[in-house]
């Protein structure tokens, strides 16, 4: 076994799954870990952290599939075993598949891989596997180092609230100079759109009723008035007793009022 090709396919996969080209160091930071840190786990802990991140992937993908053959294949293709990987059409033949359904098989179980509960779960093992690694070498930063941490964190958030206090007063500051202004332009327009408003009803309602006296539609400029004949409707129940033999069924038509309707129509 090789553990170079362990490790570039386990890269390769971890792209794949977070994307933008992440590698395990890159994951090690993302969860927290110092610079000082990664390059212990690079110089002393490297091969068994990821022969134990590679166990979890094996089992989780298993259980969720049910069987091995799938996390057998996702081996074979990044030499996560450490042997050479290999191509898809070269699994299928060796499993007896076609090439199209290894292929789409392949694609389920990226898939899956690629659901954020796999990430986020991925991530965790990821952490809990390092920092019993450091924890069985007695590699535990200090309380001072850890208090020092928390020293800077209070100063960071100190900075943080008193910027947010400074930008929320001088919102405030500036809305108050504005409030006026936005008030008067209210005070201006507010009946200027009542008015129309009640205008544009009024008419639409006279047109309305020109139409219904017309007795069609009507189109002008960009708007159409259009006028529907009353919904016609049957009386079932009467219809039922004598459609059959009484023709003169009409009796039982019932026709609904016109209406007018009015929209905007395309122009050219």
């Amino acid at each position: 076994m090789d553990f170079k090709i362990q490790l570039t396919g386990l890269n390769e996969l971890l792209s794949i799954i977070y994307g933008n080209e992440l590698r395990l160091s890159e994951l090690l930071r993302e969860l927290g870990f110092e610079e000082s840190q990664i390059e212990q786990v690079r110089d002393k802990h490297l091969e068994s952290v990821v022969s134990q991140y590679l166990e979890v992937i094996h089992k989780r993908l298993t259980n969720d599939a049910g069987k091995d053959s799938y996390y057998q294949i996702l081996s074979r293709r990044y030499g996560l075993d450490g042997e050479a990987p290999e191509q898809l059409s070269t699994i299928a033949d060796k499993q007896n598949h076609s090439p199209e359904y290894l292929r789409q098989l392949f694609e389920e179980i990226i898939q899956r891989c690629r659901s954020k509960t796999w990430q986020v779960e991925l991530k965790k093992n990821l952490k809990f596997i390092v920092v019993a690694e450091f924890g069985k070498m007695n590699e535990r930063p200090s309380r001072e180092h850890v208090a020092g941490k928390l020293g800077r964190l209070e100063n960071l958030r100190g900075a943080a609230d008193v910027a947010r206090l400074d930008y929320e007063a001088k919102r405030t500051e500036i809305l108050k100079q504005i409030q006026a202004e936005l008030d008067a332009l209210d005070s201006e327009y507010k009946p200027i759109l009542e008015s129309a408003e009640e205008n544009i009803a009024a008419l639409e309602n006279e047109i309305k009723t020109d139409v219904l006296l017309h007795g069609e539609s009507v189109t002008a400029g960009s708007y159409r008035a259009t006028y529907s004949q009353g919904r016609i409707s049957w009386d079932n129940d009467g219809l039922s007793k004598y459609a059959d033999t009484h023709p003169e069924v009409i009796k039982f038509r019932k026709q609904g009022q016109p209406i007018v309707s009015l929209r905007i129509v395309n122009k050219d």
